[in-house]
């Protein structure tokens, strides 16, 4: 079998190379993303290490901020202590209210190697400071029924174990007025009967985290402890029962730092800008490597004020 090539007449065009029939054909191009599309892909991507952030403060640099707290507020407890100027009632022998923040007792739960100082009030700030003494019940080891809020998760979880407590274990709080022996006496989920009446010389302490998982909270548990020992003398009464704000009832919020959020947020935004700005500019790695850092301390910054407007049992 013979095969003819005919040649190009002079003057033609060359002839195309004969085309096989196995040849695969190319895909077309991916057609190159829009300016746009990488804008969006940029704040994403800044929005995701401001979260990052956040959550490395909630879970993490919130312990250690507990732990700074926990430490200055044990050296203020035992000068006050020393003093005889600590609290023992919600306001001072003036009528002034004490001052949210302020320690007022010392916590000792042997059953989850817990010792903590407790401060009055149980909004977020308190709470993240240590556990809170809800300001519209009894003082601790006084008769009447005193409620201590603490945390479940964030900033040191120091309640996170409260349903590990069982019925007869013993704790101790110290107060101005003595140290005082508690015994608990029973567990509560939402829904489960509440204890009954005291005698108008008992004294009884309930201690409230959130129940579910340690940062989704879903109800409050609640662990009741009766007084074994003496009663110490009631302070009177400055603030009428109720009378507190929502943000220090059990998963309440706190908006007082809404105003700083909005700030740091704002500063947020126009970093975004500048970071993509910076992009186009000198290039990615360039961006990344000064912008990175700077995101991951405003996550840091926002997780404060944000971590007040989640529950005060988280």
């Amino acid at each position: 079998m013979t095969a003819t090539l005919e040649a190009a007449a002079p003057g033609s065009a060359p002839l195309p190379p004969p085309s096989s029939s196995f040849e695969t054909p190319r895909p077309p191009a991916a057609p190159a993303p829009r300016r746009w599309e990488l804008d969006l892909s940029s704040m994403l991507q800044l929005v995701a290490i401001i979260i990052l952030g956040f959550l490395l403060q909630l879970v993490f640099v919130s312990r250690v901020q507990h732990a700074a707290a926990q430490q200055q507020l044990t050296t203020q407890l035992r000068l006050t202590l020393a003093e005889g100027s600590i609290p023992v009632g919600p306001s001072d022998a003036d009528g002034v209210l004490v001052p949210l923040g302020t320690p007022i007792a010392y916590l000792e739960i042997p059953r989850l190697d817990l010792k903590e100082v407790m401060v009055e009030g149980t909004s977020s700030s308190q709470t993240a400071q240590g556990v809170g003494h809800q300001r519209d019940t009894a003082f601790p080891g006084q008769a009447g029924n005193a409620v201590v809020m603490g945390r479940s998760g964030a900033y040191g979880g120091v309640f996170g174990g409260l349903n590990q407590l069982q019925l007869g274990d013993r704790f101790v709080v110290s107060t101005g007025q003595g140290r005082f022996t508690y015994e608990v006496s029973g567990i509560r989920n939402p829904g489960d009967p509440e204890p009954g009446a005291m005698k108008p010389t008992e004294g009884r302490m309930t201690l409230a985290t959130a129940g579910g998982l340690p940062f989704l909270p879903d109800d409050v548990l609640r662990v009741d402890a009766k007084l074994i020992s003496a009663a110490a003398p009631k302070s009177l009464d400055a603030i009428r029962l109720g009378s507190i704000t929502e943000a220090e009832k059990p998963l309440g919020s706190d908006t007082s730092g809404l105003v700083g959020l909005v700030f740091l947020l704002q500063l947020a935004i126009a970093a975004g800008v500048a970071c993509v700005w910076s992009w186009k500019k000198w290039g990615r790695w360039q961006s990344w490597l000064i912008f990175v850092p700077a995101f991951l301390s405003l996550g840091v910054l926002i997780a404060t004020p944000l971590g007040l407007l989640l529950p005060n049992l988280l």
